[in-house]
């Protein structure tokens, strides 16, 4: 963050400097007490089971030269030389803060959103455009009401490009965040039933995700999956340029002569009469459709072919994403594999995970532990009896099905030929995990994924021996 005056942070946040020297010099707004830095402002949020207030008289002791607050608090009780600036409401306060900081500065955002691999998309477009120019990203996928104003107040005035992630579980939800980015790119990698339990149908998920590109200026640009049926449905909402990537015929980039192994794919990358080989270090055939969304961001930033593929080549995606382990701590080339997906899950990740274990090279036998997936509301059952079918589909052996669910994505198992005694139906990753112990063998590929509230992530550290237990 550019450093600020104690009065640009009343002025920029809305609020009411009640105590400190204006001219005072703030580094950082921070949320956080644990990560404090000296220089920061620390901005007291609330929530429903917590109050940053009741922590405002520590701050001090831990660096921070001033406050962000909006209630209860007595200065007498302060530090003395603790400046305050006061709001109505501190999350408000950091989001204009945000949106107000972000115009003072030349760089340029990109927005990223989507139902399926936003996060993904997001580091591809970062390591892309970070091959030439002084780059930030979202960390992590801090892409709520409260990450994206942090990620813009993380960006310098050196930083060329910024590329924000956002999120949206509700209706509403995304087009603050647009606002307060006020990106020049728009970047949508899919739109599926995701968070389906809050929205009327799928067409109103996708008119909130196409808030992305409905606020991208004329001279902007917008960047879609033409493979992705709402993305198509809803590119007229911009009155941005639109650039198409996939396998239909609109679009200008495309994937071609793909090739997956354990550990990565690679294809040709094409666009215009151009190519370049690339090769990304993960299985799953989608990463290719949103290495073309990258591609395309990367082009209109002025990279050439190669500067691009060197970039795709170079992403580090974070863990528990399609990340190929060997079970029981075996070093063997010949498995048992297990493919870590375990950070979230939705149908439509759901299918294609299961698609990259059909996929997956040398594989004599397919197996598959999958957790149940949040905020379906009313489609719950029939969307995991569908997820149970197409993974019965993919020709597996055995069947995990985890969680609340289970028993719904069982079933739809069964119906598509999968036999009841090769599906278990656990209660949680623990149970989970003592049916797939005895299951394993050499030559055995696994695929573990859920929504995040499953924890499967502590089946994949038992089986992997990560967990001494």
């Amino acid at each position: 963050m550019r450093r600020c005056t104690l009065e640009e942070v009343a002025r920029f946040s809305g609020g009411r400097l009640i105590r400190g020297d204006p001219s005072l010099s703030v580094d950082r707004l921070h949320t956080d007490t644990r990560t404090l830095l000296a220089g920061d402002c620390f901005v007291a949020l609330q929530g429903d089971r917590f109050d940053g207030h009741a922590f405002v008289p520590q701050v001090k002791g831990r660096g921070a030269v001033a406050a962000l607050v909006s209630h209860g608090l007595d200065p007498a009780d302060l530090p003395g030389d603790l400046g305050l600036v006061e709001v109505p409401d501190t999350l408000e306060a950091l989001q204009r803060f945000a949106a107000n900081y972000r115009q003072l500065l030349s760089v340029r955002t990109i927005g990223v959103t989507g139902s399926s691999g936003k996060t993904s998309t997001k580091e591809l477009i970062a390591s892309v455009l970070r091959v030439r120019f002084k780059t930030k990203a979202t960390e992590g996928n801090l892409n709520n009401h409260i990450g994206v104003p942090l990620t813009l107040i993380r960006l310098d005035e050196d930083d060329e490009y910024g590329v924000v992630e956002m999120g949206m579980n509700h209706p509403g939800e995304l087009a603050p965040l647009v606002k307060m980015t006020a990106p020049e790119i728009g970047v949508i990698s899919s739109i599926g039933p995701a968070h389906i339990e809050f929205f009327s149908d799928q067409a109103a998920i996708a008119a909130e995700k196409a808030e992305l590109i409905a606020a991208l200026p004329p001279e902007g640009l917008a960047v879609l999956n033409a493979d992705d049926e709402w993305s198509r449905r809803v590119a007229n909402r911009t009155h941005a340029r639109v650039v198409w990537v996939g396998d239909h015929p609109d679009s200008s980039w495309r994937a071609q002569d793909l090739q997956i192994a354990a550990d990565g794919l690679s294809f040709l990358l094409r666009h215009n009469g151009s190519a370049a080989t690339v090769r990304l270090p993960v299985m799953n055939r989608v990463m290719a459709a949103n290495a073309l969304l990258a591609a395309a961001v990367g082009r209109e930033c002025g990279l050439t072919m190669d500067e691009i593929a060197r970039g795709l080549e170079a992403v580090r995606l974070p863990g528990a994403r399609m990340q190929v382990l060997n079970a029981h701590g075996s070093q063997a080339a010949s498995g048992p594999w297990i493919i870590n997906d375990s950070y979230n899950a939705n149908p439509d990740s759901m299918k294609a995970a299961l698609t990259a274990l059909g996929e997956f090279p040398g594989a004599i036998r397919r197996l598959a532990v999958l957790g149940s997936m949040g905020e379906l509301g009313r489609h719950a059952a029939e969307l995991h009896r569908e997820v149970g079918e197409f993974a019965a589909r993919r020709g597996l052996e055995f069947l995990i099905a985890v969680g609340p669910h289970a028993e719904a994505c069982a079933k739809g198992a069964m119906e598509a030929g999968l036999s009841r005694n090769r599906i278990v139906a656990a209660l949680d990753a623990e149970e989970a995990a003592v049916a797939l112990k005895p299951l394993l063998r050499e030559g055995d590929a696994v695929l573990v994924k859920g929504s995040h509230f499953m924890g499967l992530e502590r089946l994949v550290n038992v089986i992997t021996g990560k967990d001494a237990s």
